[in-house]
């Protein structure tokens, strides 16, 4: 099975915890440490970087832009994703060492979404990734070597 389809299949519901949102709205939420013993389960270690942190106008760490890089069936695949403060000690902005591991955990988990990982939690029922990545999978879906490739709409085309 191909890391892309390993990371694309939706994370068990033992793992998925409710969370209020802004006006009384409940999303699904996945703990940092959920996301990233799946990523080093399915892909081993990854680079990540802070690119530029996000100060608000008294100076306090509002966000950062994290490099993450990562190996995926053999290929470097490299994504930039912003993090924001998700928490604040007592309605005050946190020390600055915590803010910047809050937004990193949360750029953390924004990259995972761009490789698959997770993105059934923001599509909800109408999630479509993995079904579309398995029908790519050969006969034997434990065939090494297999590794689904993203098309251009001129090669869908084309066909």
């Amino acid at each position: 099975m191909s890391d892309l389809l390993k990371l694309s299949k939706p994370i068990q519901p033992r793992f998925i915890s409710k969370v209020k949102a802004g006006g009384g709205f409940e999303a699904d939420y996945v703990k940092h440490s959920v996301i990233v013993e799946h990523l080093l389960g399915i892909i081993g270690p990854f680079d990540q970087e802070v690119k530029e942190i996000l100060r608000g106008p008294g100076g306090e760490v509002e966000g950062v832009v994290g490099r993450f890089t990562f190996q995926i069936d053999g290929d470097t695949v490299v994504i930039e994703e912003a993090g924001g403060v998700e928490r604040k000690d007592k309605g005050k902005a946190l020390p600055a060492g915590e803010a910047l591991k809050d937004c990193m955990s949360d750029a953390v988990k924004r990259a995972a979404s761009r490789i698959g990982l997770g993105t059934h939690l923001w599509s909800g029922p109408g999630y479509t990734l993995y079904d579309s990545l398995s029908k790519r999978v050969p006969d034997h879906p434990s065939k090494e070597g297999f590794v689904p490739k993203l098309v251009t709409e001129k090669e869908a085309t084309d066909e």
